[in-house]
């Protein structure tokens, strides 16, 4: 009967980053996911890493500046192990604030309108424009070179098996329980994000938070159905775009994504053909150039929010039972931190950050 020192539940961007930082352990670790790895959350999230948000809650600060800092390295570290490259771009955010408030970053300064002409001529933004030394990555890049990087590293996996039950004897974890097989384990963690709750005997409270998104493309002169990929220097937009209506993400192949909404609509994640209208039209009257773009794709995904709207994070009251879900939009941005946290937290060291605000045993 094989035996893996770590089960982790869920091969998001947050699982596969937590196996990359244990397999540095030297522990065997499987990864138990219920479709394919990076294939929910990850796969539609956005992938700004804004850690000048200046309405970020003061507890989750030190993590998500610990994050922001240490991923360039991350990016690269992925890169190499993999052989994948991945899509990450340092050009910086302009901003547009939804209340006054100052951004929460060195670096973070207002633009004049001499300026902002100058960084984005295709831009229509009125007054109180910031730019905010900000980054950017393509998660679906990052997703499937992390999974590349995690097996490459001797990570076990299982896929299109949903996890049903953490298993126990006493009062402690011994593995976990899909439909179709058992999977012993002297240590379980829960990366299951919106579906977290779901699983037996001690739910983790996350909920899904619908957001749909809209990728447009170039329309080229003469060829309408043939998208300019592939040409750094026909970008349309060359900063990440960030209003309180809409966000403009660039992207270095020349897709653009518009996103999102935040919508409570259960595990629902058809699009809707007037919310995506909508989101098109709001962008174009922020950036008049992308009216001559065309759709190219769109999608919605469940961000995993929790009642109090942070992470989870630590030891549930199973013993060697532990969650890392609840990221909400900060998945991507905080992958980097949250493994090492909980790497240092399983392992038996003193986490580099205080994890009481974000303790499952706060629920």
């Amino acid at each position: 009967m094989k035996h893996w020192d770590v089960a982790i539940i869920g091969g998001g961007v947050i699982g596969l980053s937590l196996a990359l930082r244990l397999k540095e352990q030297s522990l065997t670790i499987i990864i138990v996911e219920k479709r394919e790895p990076a294939g929910e959350a990850t796969h539609a999230a956005g992938g700004m890493i804004a850690h000048c948000d200046p309405h970020t809650p003061a507890a989750l600060l030190p993590l998500v500046r610990a994050s922001a800092k240490v991923y360039p390295d991350f990016v690269h570290e992925v890169e190499t192990e993999s052989g994948e490259k991945i899509d990450f771009r340092n050009t910086g955010t302009i901003a547009v604030l939804a209340e006054p408030g100052v951004p929460l970053c060195e670096g973070a300064r207002p633009i004049p309108a001499l300026e902002l002409t100058n960084l984005e001529p295709n831009l229509c933004l009125g007054e109180d424009s910031w730019f905010l030394p900000e980054s950017c990555v393509d998660p679906r890049d990052l997703g499937r070179a992390l999974e590349k990087a995690a097996r490459h590293r001797g990570v076990d996996f299982v896929t299109g098996a949903a996890v049903r039950e953490v298993l126990t004897a006493g009062d402690r974890t011994t593995g976990v329980r899909t439909a179709h097989a058992t999977y012993h384990a002297g240590l379980v963690v829960n990366c299951a994000g919106a579906w977290a709750a779901q699983i037996a005997p001690l739910p983790i409270p996350t909920s899904p938070v619908k957001g749909q998104m809209l990728c447009v493309v170039p329309q080229p002169v003469g060829a309408p159905r043939i998208p300019s990929f592939g040409i750094r220097g026909s970008e349309l937009l060359h900063h990440v775009i960030r209003t309180p209506h809409i966000y403009i993400i660039p992207r270095s192949d020349g897709r653009i994504l518009l996103g999102a909404t935040v919508e409570e609509a259960g595990f629902d994640k058809q699009t809707n053909p007037e919310t995506i209208k909508a989101m098109f039209e709001t962008a174009v009257q922020i950036a008049p150039v992308l009216k001559n773009t065309r759709m190219h794709d769109a999608w919605a995904g469940l961000r995993p929010g929790t009642p109090d709207n942070l992470p989870i994070l630590g030891e549930t009251s199973i013993s060697r039972y532990f969650a890392a879900t609840g990221h909400y939009r900060d998945g991507i941005m905080l992958a980097p931190a949250t493994a090492e946290v909980m790497t240092q937290l399983i392992t038996g060291r003193k986490p580099a950050f205080d994890l009481a605000p974000f303790s499952p045993l706060r629920f």
